[in-house]
């Protein structure tokens, strides 16, 4: 190589350099120290793409989330659990930044979050799940219960348990219906979502100030997409479907040891310990003081530490 080519491969060479020495220094780092011990990341499971959230170190925690949230409803209650657990907490399919499915009855989610767990090799693992998510842990542990340390149920009321029937005829429960109508909701809530969901967080929420704008924004932007939007009214869709599947639940009792957390404030309050009591061996039921309906985040200290207690107990 001639020197004059030799000399112009160096100039390039530290330009290269400069340039990507500036770019590191500019990049402003995360602010926000959950993301030290968390990372996120994908994983394809029979055709179902998963997104998950995942730190710490130990026996596994799985963290199902409800509607109209995502995986970042235990944002506050994670890094807690991580000091004890290695943490997973997914995107359901169809909203977050999970891939869509064909079917949202709770027993094909379950199906479909067993071969997620058994391809992460995690299992057995400790399965909670809040609202639309505690359906789904439910139907897990009703189909697989050798791959569950402990169920945890949170402020969820199980299709085809006892009182579904008539806690569907109550007033409060108008948007079931409603999210039930082919097409409609779509149609009306589309380019509404903040007015939509906003009403659900902030009017089911008994301390209000877990809901700030951003919080609030961070559910917006999540549903705001089509393909999410349509997923989370056909979760409510498969309800029909729901109930059919677990109506034997008295004569298959779960034998893990079971965790049901209502909220003290919530309009449920003590329903979902009633209604698991008679297809339980082994529950434990308690109230999350201060809070309604959405106790992960009115909540998190005292829920991570409840759940923490009952988990690692002998």
């Amino acid at each position: 190589m001639s020197f004059a080519r030799r000399r112009f491969a160096q100039s390039v060479l530290a330009l290269v350099i400069l340039a990507a020495a500036q770019t590191t220094a500019t990049q402003p780092p995360n602010p926000d120290p959950f993301w030290r011990i968390f990372s996120s990341g994908s994983t394809t499971s029979d055709s179902v793409r998963w997104h998950h959230v995942t730190g710490g170190s130990g026996d596994t925690i799985v963290l199902l989330h409800g509607w109209p949230q995502t995986w970042f409803e235990w944002h506050d209650v994670m890094p807690q659990l991580a000091q004890r657990f290695r943490v997973i907490a997914v995107d359901l399919p169809g909203l977050g930044e999970s891939g869509d499915v064909d079917r949202y009855d709770k027993w094909t989610v379950a199906r479909q979050l067993r071969s997620l767990l058994a391809q992460l090799r995690v299992t057995p693992v400790h399965l909670v799940g809040h609202d639309m998510g505690g359906i789904v842990a439910y139907a897990f542990a009703r189909q697989f219960p050798a791959d569950l340390r402990t169920l945890t149920i949170v402020d969820t009321p199980i299709p085809g348990l006892s009182g579904w029937q008539e806690l569907r005829t109550q007033t409060p429960r108008w948007h079931w219906l409603f999210h039930s109508v082919p097409e409609l909701p779509e149609a009306l809530v589309s380019g509404k979502e903040r007015v939509y969901l906003e009403w659900f967080l902030r009017n089911l929420a008994y301390n209000k100030a877990a809901f700030p704008d951003e919080r609030i924004a961070e559910y917006v932007r999540a549903y705001a997409r089509p393909s999410s939007l349509h997923a989370g009214f056909e979760y409510y869709r498969a309800f029909d479907q729901d109930e059919k599947d677990n109506q034997d639940y008295a004569r298959a009792k779960l034998t893990m040891p079971v965790l049901a957390v209502g909220g003290e404030q919530s309009r449920l309050n003590k329903y979902v310990i009633d209604q698991l009591k008679p297809g339980t061996e082994h529950l434990t039921g308690d109230l999350a003081p201060g809070s309604g309906h959405w106790i992960p985040e009115e909540n998190p200290q005292w829920l991570a530490s409840r759940m923490l207690a009952f988990m690692s107990a002998p």
